[in-house]
């Protein structure tokens, strides 16, 4: 804990500096107990000659002095009603890995509501489920409102979808988010706050992470690497660039070498990883194919680009074996397939860091390469996503706690890293890594899931991180060319029955497409025909109507 406690003020000050570079202010932070909430914003005595201005809409109003913030003034409630009972009020976040619930998940959980007892009058309950599963079970609570959610990764379920079904609770209600979550609204700049609106209304909130993405990055084990006398050399950020021509002849390689193994795992969002066309509106009906440069909504499935993708993917499973005869069916997470020694890589999109993260991920160092380019995608900062239920039984409590986990350290590093000792030990040079005996294969709490939680820049550096990982994430996202239809969210209420069919259409021939099972040239005719009798041509006119609109309004 001597060492966790050295880091504390390097960690604020990186998050001051990530706080700056989303928004132009400091973040309200908090890094052990004795930190107390009379420091933030709303609750500061206000300046003689400011005593008589108006709260803005949505704040907290100024607290008179002696007289207690309505922050406080909640926690003091709660913490009241559980020396009354003896129970603390719950709040349950659902989070995903690729893996499931680990074994440490109760340990972490303890120490977290050890903290959140004191500071906030309340416990968390941490509802843990396998990425696959994730959607259907939380969608079922969502729509029975027979269990307790209030915080659920929106993204997973898809956010539109969650928007137009009613799940997600405005953050804006009442002034929830300004009176209840000032650090959030500190660290998450108004521009990525509206990135997040959905109707005009604060629907969710992103984590802080990467809103860039190096699309078409194919990770390789080094193990097979090295098997076959692959040479290549790592640039500053850990990639090798390189082209698709290159994959193959690695690839090639590879099949060559271990015919008892797949090369290459394919899984869902194949189209999306390897390019940067944008799915505007959270779907496929209706994209932007060049969209730093061009607003034209177009239809996907009658490109070159889609044609080439699925061409590419025909040939290595029908003609060179590279892929798994039961990849249609077989839902493991990509990641899980490389980690069980079956398959040798996988496509998905780069970042600063990747390299550690996805080696944690597969369970053996992976080799990134890329072949694409960086680029800030519409949904770049709302693709990764907590909602608040809108049945939550107490947003108040909901709102405090997941102001903690954006700006405690210590909160945020038990549910990124878990407990020092136990799950990490620090480095002589300030990175962490796993304690003696502890592998990331029997490790109790490592789901390498940073990016889905709120702020994983609060928190140590894995070893083979750079200590300054999230200044480098800031400058990723600040340099990468931008979609002009950034924010765009796309409201389909008044075409429900035609995205159902052409959700039908999609999830009868997509897959089948981008995993080499149907002939590129005669799957794609009838994959068009089935979508146009769908309605794809009005539903992409509406949505070119809605982003003239946004545009303009901007």
């Amino acid at each position: 804990m001597k060492n966790f406690k050295k880091l504390i003020s390097i960690l604020l000050a990186l998050a001051m500096i990530l706080a700056l570079a989303a928004c132009g202010g400091a973040p309200a932070a908090s890094t052990s107990e004795d930190t107390k909430k009379e420091e933030a914003p709303a609750e500061e005595p206000a300046k003689e000659d400011e005593a008589e201005a108006p709260a803005e809409e949505g704040e907290e109003p100024a607290a008179e002095e002696g007289e207690m913030s309505l922050y406080d003034q909640a926690i003091a409630e709660r913490k009241a009603r559980a020396e009354e009972t003896g129970e603390y009020q719950k709040v349950v976040y659902a989070m995903y890995t690729w893996i499931g619930k680990p074994a440490g998940t109760e340990r972490i959980q303890d120490a977290m509501n050890e903290i959140l007892r004191e500071r906030l009058g309340l416990e968390v309950e941490l509802f843990v489920l396998d990425f696959a599963s994730y959607r259907e079970s939380v969608q079922q609570i969502l729509i029975n409102n027979d269990e307790q959610i209030d915080w659920f990764g929106g993204n997973a379920l898809g956010y539109t979808s969650c928007c137009n079904n009613g799940y997600c609770y405005d953050l804006e209600t009442d002034g929830l988010i300004q009176t209840y979550g000032p650090g959030i609204c500190e660290l998450v700049s108004e521009a990525y706050r509206d990135a997040c609106r959905f109707n005009g209304e604060l629907t969710g909130i992103p984590p802080m992470k990467d809103i860039a993405i190096m699309c078409g990055a194919m990770m390789i084990g080094k193990e097979y690497l090295d098997a076959i006398g692959y040479e290549y050399e790592e640039n500053e950020n850990q990639e090798v660039p390189t082209t698709w021509e290159e994959i193959e002849n690695i690839f090639t390689q590879l099949h060559e070498k271990f015919p008892d193994k797949y090369v290459f795992a394919v899984g869902g969002n194949q189209f999306g990883q390897g390019s940067i066309v944008d799915n505007i509106g959270g779907d496929w009906f209706g994209v932007l194919l060049d969209p730093t440069k061009d607003t034209e909504v177009v239809n996907l499935f009658e490109s070159e680009e889609w044609m080439t993708m699925v061409k590419r993917m025909y040939d290595w499973n029908q003609n060179k074996g590279f892929m798994s005869a039961d990849a249609l069916t077989d839902t493991t997470s990509i990641s899980a397939k490389c980690k069980s020694g079956q398959y040798m890589a996988m496509l998905s999109q780069s970042k600063p860091g990747y390299k550690s993260q996805i080696s944690g991920e597969c369970g053996r160092e992976m080799i990134v390469f890329t072949v694409g380019q960086p680029i800030v995608k519409s949904s770049g900062v709302s693709n990764v996503i907590s909602c608040l239920n809108q049945a939550s039984p107490d947003p108040i409590a909901a709102m405090q706690f997941m102001n903690e986990m954006y700006t405690d350290a210590e909160l945020s590093t038990l549910l990124v890293w878990g407990q020092e000792g136990t799950d990490y030990v620090f480095t002589e040079d300030g990175h962490i890594t796993f304690p003696d005996g502890v592998d990331a294969q029997n490790a109790e709490w490592y789901h390498t899931m940073n990016w889905s939680l709120p702020n994983q820049y609060l928190t140590p550096c894995w070893v083979g991180d750079p200590l300054d990982l999230g200044e480098k994430t800031m400058e990723f996202n600040n340099s990468a060319p931008t979609s002009l239809a950034m924010g765009f969210t796309f409201d389909n209420t008044e075409f429900t029955a035609e995205y159902a069919a052409l959700q039908s259409a999609y999830d009868e021939y997509a897959n089948r497409l981008l995993y080499g099972f149907l002939d590129p040239e005669e799957g794609t005719a009838e994959f068009n025909e089935k979508l146009r009798a769908a309605g794809l041509d009005e539903y992409i006119a509406e949505k070119q109507r809605q982003l003239d609109e946004f545009l303009a309004s901007k």
